[in-house]
């Protein structure tokens, strides 16, 4: 027979063994001797970034925090919380790999994918998670035939000086429209839970951790339906600590930049054939910037890093006008450098019009007219590993996705539109579905029955990013045959030796 107790808010810190006792003593009127047992998680979570930056983050760096904590007294378990294998500069030409084998050598203790580690495809995803030397945790994502992916297990259970600790790991329902998952499926994430805890309690588990890369609104569901008595979480990028006396949440920024450290201690007692665990917790929050570099990892990270300069490195072409890839450009107004990226697909595949999603745009920087451009700045902002299709549409096809393009404007979504070969105006004052106003093609206002020719990645063609009106569209460079958007943006630049993009009136908000 076995309960759980969860003691009160008040213990959550610096309480001893002997205060435990005491609680149990007057919840139970019987005296009994407890087994304490401390367990420590060092949680990462989206980080694809293997060097520091600003001298903080980077794999280093959490590895010095991890080495840390693991010369400590008590167990800990090293936790990455998803989003590994993109998108980095590397990711774009090794597919993650690098970030798998930097994995390995730091000794991963449990690992559930994140919407990022699909989004080259599901065969890449295969592929990475078979060079992986760690547990990896997957309980709401299935193959194509239904079965639990290859080198993954559904659940996981450790037992501790007499005290299991279960797994269970959650992948972000939105992975299908935010990454390239193909045929993978991933079951709703809160039944996916209450079904795991269930099965976990039910084989004796006296702790559970939820492993979580889920948006913050299903964190909350997994917290105030204790599903978990841990929640490590990723997803969202925030710094986060909470805790209810039930279930404690967190989530460590990204990039490695903090790492969080969650201490629980555990009293367990049996008496009469019944089992009684309590525990609290203690958090740190260890800001990378203290910490000085692993050397074995920071040496891995270096020599991965000369590779990825003798690779990028290398100059392509020159810009006479500024580019702007910040967010909020991208994702909101006509930008120069939306232009040439929409421009160079467009003309690469000889479509009438071309669509960039400008989520796709990620170096979130700015260049000043004349700069000259490498490699390494055109896949910093095109890192997904994307390839162009070219698609056969109708205008009304068309016509709906530049109104989905508009539809989160406010939200600051991927999903808006750089464009090329067209000229749009909308009015975003006017509700969602109802903001694009006229479309012309080569002077000509759009035919809705007519068929035109779109340039677009292979990602937005399948339904990413709410693009989901194209999935149905004939596909005329299908992506077997399809060649990546950064090469063909890389070769229009390198092509023109110098080019001059600017905002034109493409994108023309009444």
């Amino acid at each position: 027979m076995r309960t759980m107790m969860t003691l009160p808010r008040m213990m959550t810190k610096g309480r001893t063994a002997a205060a435990a006792i005491a609680v149990l003593v007057a919840l139970t009127g019987h005296p009994a001797l407890a087994e304490t047992v401390t367990l420590r998680f060092v949680q990462t979570n989206d980080l694809d970034r293997m060097g520091e930056k600003d001298g903080r983050g980077g794999l280093a760096r959490v590895a010095a925090a991890v080495k840390a904590e693991r010369a400590k007294p008590g167990t800990t378990f090293f936790v990455h919380a998803g989003d590994a294998i993109s998108p980095s500069l590397l990711a774009g030409i090794d597919k993650g790999a690098h970030m798998i084998t930097l994995l390995n050598a730091m000794g991963v203790d449990v690992m559930t994918p994140g919407n990022h580690e699909f989004d080259f495809g599901d065969a890449v995803f295969a592929e990475r998670i078979g060079e992986a030397r760690f547990p990896i945790v997957t309980s709401n994502v299935r193959g194509p035939d239904g079965a639990q992916p290859a080198n993954t297990v559904d659940e996981k259970i450790v037992e501790v000086g007499g005290v299991k600790v279960g797994f269970y790991g959650l992948t972000t329902e939105t992975t299908v429209e935010v990454a390239s998952p193909g045929a993978y499926t991933f079951a709703p994430s809160v039944e996916t839970a209450e079904a795991k805890l269930k099965s976990l309690r039910d084989q004796g588990a006296d702790f559970v951790v939820a492993i979580a890369h889920e948006g913050v609104d299903v964190d909350r569901d997994l917290v105030a339906g204790t599903l978990a008595d841990l929640v490590l979480s990723g997803h969202d990028h925030d710094l986060t600590i909470s805790y209810n006396g039930k279930t404690a949440l967190t989530e460590s920024s990204s990039q490695g930049d903090y790492v969080v450290v969650t201490t629980v201690t555990l009293d367990r007692t049996e008496k009469d054939g019944k089992t009684t665990v309590t525990w609290r917790p203690d958090f740190d929050v260890l800001d990378s910037a203290a910490l000085t570099p692993d050397p074995e990892i920071g040496a891995l990270v270096k020599g991965f890093e000369d590779r990825l300069d003798a690779e990028l490195n290398v100059e392509i072409g020159k810009t006479d006008t500024p580019l702007d890839s910040r967010r909020a450009t991208v994702r909101g107004t006509e930008a120069a450098i939306g232009n040439l990226i929409a421009d160079a697909i467009r003309q690469a595949v000889d479509a009438d019009v071309g669509i960039v999603n400008g989520g796709g745009i990620r170096a979130d920087r700015e260049y000043a007219a004349g700069t000259v451009l490498t490699r390494r700045d055109i896949l910093a902002e095109l890192p997904f590993g994307n390839r162009t299709l070219k698609l056969a549409v109708t205008g009304q096809q068309l016509w709906d996705a530049l109104e989905n393009g508009l539809s989160q404007v406010e939200k600051g979504a991927g999903r808006f539109a750089q464009v090329s070969g067209l000229v749009l105006e909308a009015d975003l004052k006017e509700p969602v579905g109802s903001r694009l106003k006229t479309v012309t093609i080569g002077g000509e206002t759009l035919d809705l029955a007519r068929t035109y020719t779109l340039a677009i990645n292979d990602y937005a063609a399948a339904g990413g990013d709410g693009y989901g009106m194209l999935r149905s569209a004939e596909r005329l460079i299908p992506e077997a045959a399809s060649v990546l958007m950064a090469s063909q943006v890389i070769d229009h630049i390198a092509k023109a030796g110098t080019v001059a993009p600017k905002t034109e009136g493409r994108i023309v908000f009444r």
